[in-house]
């Protein structure tokens, strides 16, 4: 009878020990219930994983103003030019066949992407063009752990108010100046090109001698910034200075620079023209034909 009390009195304690144990931490006792915790446990663990590798529109637009982040747009000019986030970059990924973006996307990286800044990608709904952009850039050596997936893309972005914009002026760029007195120097010398950005007929009434132009009086005009880049591409040497003559050495100046730069020039090349043509010694040095 001893034994079998003993045995009794074993099994409760046993038991009483288990309902602590399980009981502690507020843990539910059942055991129906604590499956029901890890099956919950384990979903928040993949949801988490799930959502890794992407950010939110709102999320890149405070990126890209903060410039810590290298936020990349992979769309076409035409969609790119036609509304963008401010100080983002450009490199096209489409069309997605053309095996020659994908090799220029790799020498951009190579040029540009040696820092440790994390990589937010935009395309245009936030799927195929990211996805082959990322390929690239991790064939190119980019560790993946830095590149991010604009959640929905430009259409996320068009979304948000003031995302999506066509000024350039206010870009993340350090603006360079030379002074009219060299600028005028600098006329005739083959080394120097010479870029003015005044509209047609203010250039007709008077420009220095060999200036190219192209008329940016309408800074935010997206067909005005294209006739840049074809200019820029296709008149344009990135390996020599520009000097770039507008109304005051402002606005029309630093739009031209920041479409430049999604052409491919260095802008540690591209100089503004100090006051504009209101350099007396500028206005000095015009010619009409």
């Amino acid at each position: 009878m001893k034994r079998k009390i003993a045995a009794l009195l074993m099994a409760s304690a046993l038991t009483a020990a288990l309902i602590t144990a399980c009981g502690s931490g507020g843990e539910e006792t059942s055991g129906e219930s604590a499956e029901e915790t890890t099956a919950e446990e384990t979903s928040g663990e993949e949801s988490e994983e799930a959502s890794d590798g992407y950010v939110s529109a709102e999320d890149a637009v405070a990126a890209a103003k903060a410039g810590d982040t290298h936020v990349l747009d992979v769309r076409e000019w035409a969609n790119y030019v036609g509304g963008r986030v401010a100080n983002s970059e450009w490199c096209p990924i489409f069309p997605l066949e053309d095996d020659s973006l994908a090799e220029a996307m790799t020498e951009y990286a190579d040029a540009n992407f040696g820092d440790d800044k994390d990589i937010y990608i935009i395309c245009n709904s936030g799927a195929k063009g990211a996805e082959k952009a990322t390929e690239v850039l991790t064939e190119s050596g980019i560790d993946p752990s830095r590149l991010f997936t604009v959640e929905g893309g430009a259409k996320a972005l068009a979304e948000v108010d003031g995302a999506l914009t066509t000024n350039r002026t206010e870009e993340n760029i350090e603006w360079q100046y030379v002074s009219g007195e060299d600028a005028v120097a600098a006329v005739g010398d083959d080394e120097v090109q010479f870029l003015d950005v005044r509209d047609d007929e203010t250039y007709a009434a008077g420009h220095l001698e060999g200036s190219l132009q192209c008329n940016l009086k309408e800074i935010e005009d997206a067909e005005a910034q294209t006739q840049m880049y074809e200019l820029a591409t296709g008149e344009m040497d990135p390996e020599k200075p520009v000097y770039i003559l507008c109304y005051s050495g402002n606005n029309c100046a630093k739009t031209a620079i920041s479409v430049m730069k999604d052409a491919g020039f260095d802008t540690d090349n591209l100089f503004i023209i100090e006051d504009g043509a209101k350099n007396a010694e500028v206005s000095a040095a015009f010619v009409t034909e």
